[in-house]
């Protein structure tokens, strides 16, 4: 067996679009850029590469519920190029990949930033506290 895999972090282009095949699935499409950066100072240069990404089964209502244009994703799976004509005549070439894993990476921010003032209150009540060390050790 042969095939082609690609892993992909980049950001969505448009909200996500759920639908149903005849058979009652769910899939759900998106179309994702990823910023490809090269070189320094003047020499710098971006490239975007953009990707149509297909999501199939219960992720693909998480997918829809839980992402919007502009987040931040990862996502793994299977590439199937799509060569189709244009209205204008020319020839197109859209890279659609199969996903088999999505990752949520705005989802990792959102918890970061509720870590972060856990931690805050945390500290606020340890620097509240008698200032003796605890024997309890909660592991």
């Amino acid at each position: 067996m042969s095939f082609a895999k690609v892993t992909v972090v980049g950001n969505l282009g448009a909200d996500p679009e759920l639908r149903y095949m005849p058979n009652g699935n769910p899939v759900t499409s998106f179309s994702i850029c990823a910023n490809e950066r090269r070189g320094s100072g003047e020499d710098r240069t971006e490239k975007q590469l953009w990707f149509k990404a297909n999501v199939f089964g219960n992720s693909a209502e998480a997918v829809a519920t839980h992402l919007k244009k502009g987040d931040p994703v990862y996502l793994e799976g299977r590439i199937n190029p799509e060569l189709w004509k244009g209205r204008d005549g020319e020839t197109r070439l859209t890279m659609n990949i199969n996903t088999s894993d999505v990752q949520f990476l705005a989802g990792m921010k959102r918890s970061r930033a509720g870590a972060a003032g856990s931690e805050t209150e945390a500290s606020t009540e340890a620097a509240e506290g008698d200032g003796q060390p605890k024997d309890d050790i909660p592991f």
